[in-house]
């Protein structure tokens, strides 16, 4: 996106936000006071992504708008007495309502008139989700997720829900990264059965080999890769003995260089990912370290004993740099755009500084846009060029009538 333009936030706020060579640099950050409306900007365009006019139903808010210069595309809603006006198109209470619901009004009589009206709202809302594409939301509550899932059936037949559960989100992580690295390791299967069913014909087919000198560059090359596959918990690709070349392997070595590139390709994106994540714990967690195994278990190991730690017996700080930073690495799909509420909550002065670096890099690898909204002099410090100060903005004159 390149800009947003917010009117009467609260009956008061006006913001307008022309990001311009920022979205170069992958991020932004918004700053300010609390109540200057930090987080309801990252609620307003979550909503939008998610298509929830409800959500401005509710709002006390002039207008919010978008405008993405770049595929052409914006989206500018605009509260009424009786709705809402969506890109000028007047939408009532009764017509959000029915169409979010996927009810068409029959009391009125006309019944062909509500589903026109339904199906007007259904192309407004996916229309706004087009604006934004993906948007993952990271919400100031990081550590504990709410589950509602669980459900029952009454004495009366009636299905109702039958309690709420608090989940540890922090023990949720190596589960979810087993996941993720036996997903791979399918991916790797399919493509080394590929090649090892087409490994003679090419052989046969192939007229010249490597030469010795080009056979001693490779196996440097493949010496580290294999060493960035155990650090990272991958064995799949075996290890590699001391080879000594011979002119008449010369083919089948060419061949076994370049199976081997494309099978580590199945890993490569995600070794990138483990080393970034691996060196972020590992710089800021003190006594202990990140390890994972090549059973493929993620854990945070003592340095002394080498004794596993539970995940949920570290302190909120250690926490939170897991949750947050697992999600942003391993989680949310390439290229969307991220929405980060007070990432700041418990951690250190020294790691609130390194925030924006880290988070720089993991834009840079993952292709996202970052939008942080913070209290944190440290995060801000140094990276002014991509700050909206909310309270400068409100004292320098954006708070006029309209």
């Amino acid at each position: 996106m390149t800009e947003i333009r917010v009117r009467k936030l609260f009956g008061r706020f006006n913001y307008d936000f022309d990001m311009g060579d920022m979205i170069k640099s992958g991020m932004i950050i918004l700053s300010g006071p609390n109540g200057f409306g930090k987080t309801m900007i990252l609620e307003c365009l979550n909503a939008i992504s998610n298509s929830d006019l409800f959500f401005f139903l509710q709002l006390n808010f002039g207008s919010f708008e978008i405008r993405r210069n770049e595929v052409d595309k914006q989206i500018k809603i605009v509260k009424k007495n009786n709705g809402l006006c969506v890109n000028g198109e007047e939408l009532s209470y009764k017509d959000i309502n029915l169409s979010s619901r996927g009810i068409v009004e029959r009391s009125s009589g006309d019944e062909e008139a509500a589903k026109q009206r339904a199906a007007k709202v259904r192309v407004i809302l996916d229309y706004m989700q087009s604006v934004l594409g993906s948007i993952q939301y990271i919400k100031g509550q990081r550590l504990v997720d709410i589950d509602d899932s669980r459900m029952a059936v009454s004495r009366q037949g009636e299905l109702r829900r039958y309690s709420r559960r608090i989940l540890e989100t922090v023990n949720k992580i190596p589960e979810e990264f087993r996941m993720q690295m036996r997903s791979l390791d399918s991916l790797y299967s399919v493509k080394s059965n590929e090649l090892d069913r087409t490994f003679l014909k090419r052989l046969f087919e192939l007229k010249e080999g490597i030469d010795e000198e080009t056979f001693k560059q490779k196996i440097e090359l493949v010496r580290g890769k294999i060493q960035k596959l155990s650090e990272s918990g991958i064995s799949k690709l075996g290890t590699l003995d001391v080879m000594q070349f011979r002119e008449e392997d010369a083919r089948a070595l060419k061949i076994y260089f370049e199976d081997f590139d494309e099978k580590y390709r199945v890993y490569e994106k995600m070794i990138e990912q483990i080393g970034l994540f691996k060196k972020i714990v590992d710089e800021r967690f003190l006594f202990k370290h990140l390890e994972i195994t090549n059973g493929q278990n993620l854990a945070i190991v003592d340095d002394d004993t080498q004794e596993r730690i539970d995940l949920n017996k570290l302190s909120s700080g250690e926490q939170e740099i897991l949750v947050l930073y697992y999600r942003l690495l391993f989680e949310i799909p390439e290229g969307s755009i991220v929405l980060i509420d007070e990432p700041e909550i418990s951690l250190h002065i020294a790691w609130q500084r390194k925030f924006a670096q880290d988070l720089q890099e993991i834009v840079k690898l993952r292709n996202l846009f970052a939008i942080v909204a913070t209290h944190s002099v440290q995060i801000v410090s140094g990276n002014r060029h991509i700050q909206y100060d909310l309270g400068e903005m409100y004292k320098n004159g954006l708070n006029k009538r309209e």
